[in-house]
């Protein structure tokens, strides 16, 4: 592992944006304080991150279902996603604030499950980009992820494409 110091001097030299790939309590102060500009999550990360957070992220969960009893698991599973990505944007906020906005953001993935239906992704893509000024919404690169980065984009959402394998995918996205 590279001395942070170093990796920091590196950072500055070539001009490269180091995104965190977490937005944990445990983590993300301190790869802010080491020149990180950005951070990213998806289920998977957040799942790391109630993990590590154990009886925080439990009791919220406990704390929505008697919120919304109608709530499934997985409606559950979104606000707790939400409110993780809000809370790591929350953290970035002086990093966007000192940049008048070219960094600074934090990074929120749509529902893996949505990638056939383009409304469906945009819709959480809106919702996503409302919880914070500095939230960008990752889109598959997918038939109905690439009509719904160009209609986001067209609406002012910020977004990344994500879960891309190909140099057709990445040209795509480009166009």
């Amino acid at each position: 592992i590279m001395e942070p110091s170093l990796l920091l001097q590196g950072v500055r030299q070539t001009g490269t944006e180091l995104w965190n790939d977490s937005c944990g309590l445990d983590d993300l102060p301190y790869a802010i304080a080491n020149g990180a500009t950005g951070a990213t999550s998806n289920p998977p990360i957040v799942l790391g991150i109630v993990r590590a957070e154990g009886r925080r992220w439990r009791d919220r969960a406990r704390a929505l279902s008697g919120e919304h009893p109608t709530w499934a698991e997985v409606d559950i599973a979104w606000r707790l996603i939400e409110e993780i990505a809000a809370r790591g944007a929350g953290m970035l906020a002086p990093v966007h604030e000192r940049t008048g906005g070219r960094q600074g953001r934090q990074s929120a993935q749509v529902s893996p499950t949505l990638y056939r239906d383009a409304d469906a992704m945009l819709a959480q893509a809106a919702r996503l980009s409302s919880l914070a000024p500095n939230m960008q919404v990752k889109l598959p690169v997918t038939t109905a992820g690439l009509a719904a980065l160009e209609e986001a984009t067209y609406r002012g959402i910020e977004v990344n494409a994500t879960a891309n394998f190909t140099v057709a995918g990445a040209i795509a996205v480009a166009e």
